[in-house]
């Protein structure tokens, strides 16, 4: 009887529970949203990543800023006096001046000339994917080699701007580039646009090919010109577009460090000194940590303006966000508005300006040529036919001629590296044959695999690299798919965080990251390196990934969902086999960053066991003395693992790359 009573006790129990845990899930789902169990789970690893290794981080720096800390033992509290003396420094002031100039000069360059890039290449018919390939190339080689390759292309006596331009008599004597405080940071700019014209390149050459070719036919036939197309129709087409690669490029080119750093050390007379070479200078030189943490925290208003911008914007379209879809693309809208009318003022300029040799980018090349044709065959039908393919021939023939300036600029460098590693050091110092190698020698390939510790280096960098993505990979993965699909309260402030967290300065992180692996007993390690890398990889990989994920038709998900797989099931089963290609993307892009990072890897790491390539390549720089064939060995033997991974995943880096830009924004 004892039993039976028990075991109808603990069956009403039961019965009295059930009902309770249906209210509470109930309630549960009303205020967490309907799928915040399985969100949790799968943002999980991402949190962890962002509040232990980011949000952390930048709450610690934020209170040095407030305190007198010198070296890394957090001082007294000495309140805003830290942000006072910033603005009575003449050295901070000059900083500001030349990041604002540096940033405003090199987007506008960049977004000129990718914009006609990706035109023509838009118009190219035979070897397309060759040509980007090409023009991508500046873009993915570690930040290091090209430091070290324009050094070399500035240095007065033995660099190859001053002998081209002495060869065709331009000048008559080499030329300071980067010791002449007036022209090193034009110099640099140069260099940054080099760089970053790929990018931009990428990107709208996606969003031109995702415009309706039956908007242009329908103007053509109401009348309008090639110039009123491109005003009216391809313009803003790509706003959306523009707006990611401008915003996203404004913020990592006013972060910049590496390049710039590694040129000029922010000399000479502070001409080149960027804030974030200042805030480095001031934490890590002269120990006045409060002080370097204040010149990064300063400029985190101007960054937040921005991050508010692009975090609104990639917001749109998805399922958390659909009620504010509209009022994220009127935002966009007006800023685009305020944003880009200098850069079509600068376009339509520039149009006129090159007339008879780019109208026919998508601005009247084939209404020259078929004009031209036309001089001559007006009223036969025969010679009509003719004409039209005479102007399709001339239009197919201007177009390369159009690219090859641009492609001479991206590929000149490289073309130096090559010649330049194959030298003798006599011959480099005699400037004989500057041009090409007499004799083609491996000399500095057998010094640096002989008598360095490349190898090294490079087994370093492929250990860091690996981990540092597989990390990054799995939660952004997951944590992607909770952003985009799932319904749970604080998707829209989490999406927004994780692309604050990508755009948080370097300059910002690297002092309290460095306190937190001093605490933890890990500086001077890989360990560090593979802990700090994902804090800048993984929010981007996540933005790539939601691009993605919002090209995938949810109802496969849901077909899933019916025929009995749970959430992570429908994942892993349906959803993580159609995304394999923007995983790869995505991990190629990791890879790539952690390949090619300096800053954090020449804070972190002091022994030369412990180098990465990057920062043993700087270290070849000894005071005055550069061993200019070594490095530019070095430099080659670096980027040659990125450019032949590159040569066969070229497809799904352009889709990364273009993912979040354009499909983000359909």
């Amino acid at each position: 009887m004892e039993t039976n009573s028990a075991v109808d006790s603990s069956a009403e129990a039961i019965t009295i529970a059930r009902p309770a845990r249906r209210v509470w899930a109930r309630r549960s789902e009303a205020v967490l949203g309907s799928d915040w169990r399985t969100a949790y789970l799968f943002v999980l690893p991402m949190f962890l990543l962002l509040f232990g290794l980011i949000g952390w981080p930048f709450v610690n720096a934020l209170y040095m800023s407030f305190t007198n800390t010198v070296g890394f033992r957090v001082g007294p509290w000495t309140g805003l006096d830290n942000y006072i003396r910033l603005w009575e420094d003449a050295q901070f002031r000059r900083a500001v001046s030349v990041t604002v100039t540096f940033t405003a000069f090199s987007i506008l360059f960049k977004f000129i000339l990718g914009l006609i890039a990706a035109l023509l290449l838009h118009n190219v018919k035979r070897f397309s994917n060759v040509l980007t390939g090409l023009v991508l190339l500046p873009w993915i080689i570690p930040e290091v080699v090209t430091a070290l390759t324009w050094r070399g292309l500035y240095d007065a006596i033995f660099g190859g701007i001053n002998q081209l331009l002495l060869m065709l008599g331009i000048i008559e004597k080499g030329i300071p580039w980067l010791g002449d405080p007036n022209l090193a940071l034009p110099a640099v700019i140069v260099v940054n646009v080099w760089k970053g014209i790929p990018f931009f390149t990428v990107v709208l050459l996606a969003g031109l090919k995702a415009i309706d070719q039956e908007m242009y036919d329908a103007a053509a036939v109401d009348g309008a010109n090639a110039w009123g197309r491109f005003i009216h129709i391809t313009l803003p087409s790509l706003r959306y577009v523009i707006i990611v690669c401008t915003f996203l490029s404004t913020i990592w080119t006013f972060n910049a460090f590496g390049i710039v750093y590694m040129l000029t050390g922010g000399g000479p007379g502070g001409a080149t000194r960027m804030y974030s070479i200042l805030a480095y200078e001031y934490a890590l030189n002269a120990l006045r940590t409060s002080a370097g943490v204040a010149v990064a925290m300063t400029m985190a208003p101007v960054l937040a303006i921005f991050i508010f911008i692009l975090s609104r914007y990639m917001r749109a379209g998805t399922r958390a966000t659909e009620a504010t879809e509209a009022a994220a693309r009127g935002t966009a809208a007006i800023i685009y508005n305020v944003v880009s009318w200098p850069f079509a003022v600068l376009l339509q300029i520039i149009g006129w300006l090159l007339g008879m040799v780019s109208w026919g980018i998508e601005i009247g090349l084939g209404n020259i040529s078929r004009g031209l044709g036309a001089l001559y065959i007006r009223g036969n039908e025969a010679r009509q036919l003719t004409a039209l393919r005479f102007s399709k021939r001339l239009g197919g023939l201007l177009v390369p001629l159009c690219l090859v300036p641009l492609l001479f600029f991206e590929l000149f460098p490289f073309y130096w590296i090559v010649t330049t590693a194959f030298k003798t050091d006599l011959q480099i110092r005699s400037a004989k044959s500057i041009f090409w190698p007499e004799p083609w020698t491996m000399l500095n390939f057998q010094q640096l695999f002989g008598e360095t510790a490349f190898l090294l280096w490079f087994q370093n960098t492929l250990l860091v690299a690996l981990i540092a993505t597989l990390v990054a990979i799995v939660a952004a993965g997951l944590g992607a798919y909770a952003l985009v699909r799932l319904r749970w309260r604080g998707a829209g402030a989490m999406a927004t965080i994780v692309l604050v967290a990508y755009l948080m300065p370097g300059a910002l992180m690297f002092i309290p990251l460095y306190q937190i692996f001093q605490a933890l007993h890990i500086t001077n390690s890989l360990l560090a390196l593979m802990l700090a890398y994902p804090t800048f990889t993984m929010p981007f990989a996540s933005w790539m990934l939601m691009g993605y994920y919002r090209s995938i038709p949810e109802e496969i998900e849901e077909s899933a969902l019916i025929d009995g797989c749970n959430r992570l099931q429908a994942y892993f089963r349906v959803v993580l086999p159609l995304t394999a290609p923007a995983v790869m993307a995505a991990a190629l892009y990791t890879i790539t960053q952690a390949w090619n990072e300096f800053l954090f890897a020449w804070v972190f790491l002091r022994s030369e066991s412990n180098f990465t390539l990057s920062i043993g390549l700087a270290q070849m720089v000894r005071g005055d003395i550069f061993p200019w064939g070594l490095m530019m060995a070095a430099s080659l033997a670096m980027a040659i693992p990125v450019v032949v991974i590159y040569i066969y995943a070229q497809k799904f880096m352009v889709e990364g790359l273009t993912a979040g830009a354009v499909k983000g924004a359909g």
